[in-house]
């Protein structure tokens, strides 16, 4: 009796997860809507807009410093504020910047570009702009997460970001230079 039980349970065990594995969409399906919500959204915001040579789709908002010495470049840390969303499509608002994943609004966040520190996407961008500039990004999985996702972005997501660049610290500046003071013991 007690063998039956368990096969039973086994079984349905076995249903359950071919039921449920049959909803979640491949790999293949992921891509394939990642790239049908990104020809959407373009289509519908920027229409005029191509894609650089990796997909990165980069939309400048407004124009940094006019000095063309001062485009960022690799090495270069930059503090920037952003918000990133992942891109949804429903039927009461259509393809549209969806969940507001994270941001920095008041308080800037700084990276050194090309140092890998960011997603790829990040890196690449910071090098078409300038000091004061601010752009949007549409940024495929491949330049971002891919098939693995990150915290609250599910596998194969397409991204949205909203940059401004606060302050560039120019890899050729020079640095200061901080002593350090030899540890003195506390005298009481």
């Amino acid at each position: 009796m007690r063998i039956r039980l368990f096969n039973l349970l086994l079984a349905f065990a076995a249903v359950a997860i071919v039921v449920t594995s049959c909803k979640t969409p491949t790999g293949q399906a992921q891509r394939d809507l990642e790239r049908e919500y990104i020809t959407k959204y373009i289509a519908k915001y920027h229409p005029t807009v191509t894609p650089k040579p990796s997909g990165l789709y980069f939309i400048e908002t407004k124009a940094g410093s006019t000095a063309v010495a001062d485009t960022i470049k690799a090495g270069d840390q930059v503090s920037v504020f952003y918000s990133g969303y992942l891109i949804e499509d429903n039927d009461t608002l259509g393809i549209h910047d969806g969940y507001e994943f994270d941001s920095k609004d008041f308080e800037p966040f700084s990276f050194v570009v090309g140092s890998g520190a960011v997603i790829a996407g990040w890196d690449e961008a910071m090098t078409y702009m300038k000091d004061g500039g601010e752009a949007k990004l549409v940024i495929p999985s491949k330049l971002a997460y891919s098939s693995s996702g990150s915290y609250t972005i599910p596998p194969y997501a397409p991204l949205v970001f909203y940059i401004k660049i606060y302050k560039v610290y120019r890899s050729t500046d020079e640095w200061p230079v901080i002593e350090t003071l030899p540890k003195t013991p506390i005298i009481r």
